[in-house]
């Protein structure tokens, strides 16, 4: 699902992304990554890359000396082929579990949102820890549980509604800024959170509603295919435009974070 559909390409990652357009206090792009004094000399592994939002703030302007974007979706590779005329990038694809890499041989390796889409995340993390070099550090970002809370309201009660019971519509992740120091500390003796919250102001339901429907298909292998889809994104749309001519706009607020792991 995740390499037919989900990430199939990277249309959906860029769907979601938008969101953050509407931010009220925006992080700069290179957050995530600004916990590295990046020289120029450095090798960075980016284990489940997508489609390069990091490896853009770093490839380009050679912050590190050469990068590796591993994905298992030779889709969201693709999207990565313009970076890779620069000469600094190698693209593979790969399993998080199973890397292909010699132990020791990055500075960095980064796993950016992805960790709650592995199935083991134990070995993901233990793959990671073996290919970084002992001095080198890995970077694991994710979200709060309560990430766009009021969105994941919304997609519950209206898909609840559709099935006529209680349904909890988006699952809870494996990975997340409350979880995350408990399972890195089994591989590192170092673990940092950094946290961000990011409130957003959203004037329209369109994004609302992109936002979701990127998650299309994720949803329907979770609660089943007999899902009316298109009748619960014209009801999160109802809903988001209410808000919006008794607030002005629709607010929510991302919740995220990023381990600093040595």
């Amino acid at each position: 699902m995740l390499t037919g559909s989900a990430y199939a390409d990277d249309r959906h990652i860029r769907s979601r992304g938008a969101i953050y357009a509407y931010a009220e206090t925006p992080a700069g792009p290179r957050w995530r990554t600004s916990m590295i004094p990046w020289d120029g000399t450095q090798v960075v592994a980016d284990v489940g890359c997508g489609n390069g939002f990091d490896l853009r703030q770093l490839v380009p302007q050679g912050r590190c000396r050469h990068a590796i974007g591993l994905d298992l979706s030779a889709g969201m590779l693709s999207s990565l082929r313009d970076l890779r005329q620069t000469g600094r990038l190698s693209l593979v694809q790969a399993d998080a579990q199973h890397l292909p890499l010699p132990d020791a041989s990055v500075d960095v390796a980064m796993a950016m949102h992805m960790l709650y889409h592995v199935p083991d995340v134990g070995a993901a993390i233990r793959e990671l820890r073996r290919i970084t070099r002992p001095d080198g550090t890995v970077l694991a970002s994710t979200n709060s549980p309560a990430h766009l809370a009021e969105i994941a309201a919304l997609m519950n009660t209206a898909i609840s509604s559709q099935l006529g019971g209680s349904v909890q519509a988006v699952p809870a992740d494996s990975f997340t800024t409350q979880t995350g120091t408990a399972l890195l500390s089994r591989e590192f003796s170092s673990v940092t959170l950094h946290s961000l919250d990011v409130p957003l102001s959203i004037p329209s339901a369109q994004p609302v509603i992109r936002y979701v429907a990127s998650l299309r298909e994720p949803t329907l292998a979770m609660v089943g295919e007999s899902l009316d889809f298109d009748a619960v994104l014209d009801d999160i749309a109802m809903k988001v435009e209410q808000d919006i001519r008794t607030q002005g706009s629709f607010r929510a607020t991302t919740h995220m974070g990023v381990f600093v792991c040595r």
